[in-house]
């Protein structure tokens, strides 16, 4: 969320913001990595993206097709996870990458403060290269992308995504795991899965309208995701919040077996993330179990994977080749739209923004929380 005063949404915005991650995705990856290249000359130890928010969910996306590049441990926390916590044993030579749009997020500015103190190398990515996070950092990656209007984040958390997988590739030019060719094939990579993403919003469209016009504010929707997902899982989330207030629950892809699937049964609705990798076994379980409880079961799977679908309900089809870890780019498609659907058929107010107080509230705990001048005593340093 951008700390804006000007917070009347249209539901045009979110719709222009979905579509317009397309370009995005296909023009932004070469100068995000230009930019990387600017801030880092040095390679790591050990990397830490946080964030809150979407800017959390970010790393989470991010973090194993870093570590796959770099060949280093990566960690996606969210940012008092990080500034009052992992500091304390974060090892020398770590970069710390903050990521907030609008840049004057209290915890993420914090957490930049308490690693430089730590003596840990820092790195803002926002959207406001003048923002608090920005101050508070060795060096800053600022992103940029066609403002859409007020709504819940799509191009920023496209763009967010992006610039840590252009950090990724950076530190593995760094680590020397990567030469000149190597960084313009993994660029291309990325950029290539434009017209996936494209084809996938096209395809998913309708059947995500469908579903939307099924659900209540009553009832209960889990959406699960391994490895990278879970990120996505988490923005998904997000997004019923950010637009219709639906109080939707994000899950681990086992955990949900271990919690979440006692309460599944008639009337609930569970969106499973199954992309073809590591993990599209136990999806598949998953949607069965969902069915054997006589719940709803909705796929997000490739549009030529027969198996998964043919243990959904409701397939919500990414049209395209897509490698798993790089799949938040294009499976956060299907969250996007049911969102999208749902608000919007609903006449919802985003955030419940239609009442100043709230806003007032939920501004003074986002950008005014109080920010220590110090990590707090007994953090072990």
């Amino acid at each position: 969320m951008r700390q804006d005063e000007n917070t009347e949404l249209k539901w045009t915005s979110m719709r222009n913001g979905i579509d317009g991650q397309v370009g995005l995705l296909a023009s932004a990856t070469q100068q995000l990595h230009a930019l990387a290249t600017d801030a880092l000359d040095e390679a790591p130890t050990r990397i830490y993206f946080v964030g809150c928010g979407d800017s959390y969910f970010c790393g989470v996306a991010a973090r194993y097709a870093t570590e796959m590049l770099t060949g280093l441990p990566v960690d996606g926390l969210e940012s008092l996870e990080f500034s009052r916590y992992a500091v304390r044993t974060a090892p020398a030579g770590s970069l710390v990458v903050a990521v907030s749009n609008s840049g004057e997020v209290s915890r993420s500015v914090e957490a930049l403060k308490f690693a430089r103190q730590a003596g840990l190398k820092t790195l803002a990515i926002t959207y406001n290269p003048g923002s608090r996070l920005a101050q508070n950092a060795d060096a800053v990656l600022n992103y940029d992308y066609r403002d859409v209007g007020f709504g819940p984040g799509t191009m920023s958390y496209v763009a967010s995504v992006l610039s840590l997988l252009a950090v990724g590739i950076r530190v593995a030019e760094l680590t020397g795991r990567l030469d000149q060719e190597g960084v313009a094939k993994q660029l291309s990579r990325i950029s290539d899965l434009a017209p996936v993403l494209k084809s996938t919003i096209d395809a998913s469209d309708e059947p995500a309208l469908q579903l939307a016009r099924t659900l209540t504010d009553q009832t209960p929707i889990y959406v699960l995701g391994g490895g990278p997902n879970y990120g996505t899982a988490l923005f998904t989330m997000a997004k019923m919040i950010e637009s219709a207030r639906h109080n939707t629950v994000a899950q681990q892809l086992e955990e949900w077996a271990h919690e979440q699937y006692f309460c599944c049964g008639p009337g609930t609705v569970t969106v499973v993330l199954a992309p073809m990798g590591a993990s599209v076994d136990r999806a598949r379980e998953q949607l069965l179990a969902v069915r054997d409880m006589k719940g709803t079961a909705v796929a997000v799977c490739s549009a030529d994977d027969a198996e998964t679908a043919a243990l959904a309900d409701i397939v919500l089809p990414v049209v395209g080749e897509v490698d798993e870890e790089l799949s938040p780019l294009v499976y956060l498609a299907a969250g996007e739209l049911i969102a999208l659907h749902f608000a919007s058929e609903n006449h919802k107010v985003m955030l419940g923004f239609d009442d100043e107080f709230r806003k007032e509230v939920n501004f003074r705990q986002i950008f005014h929380s109080v920010i220590p001048a110090s990590l707090p005593i007994g953090s072990g340093r």
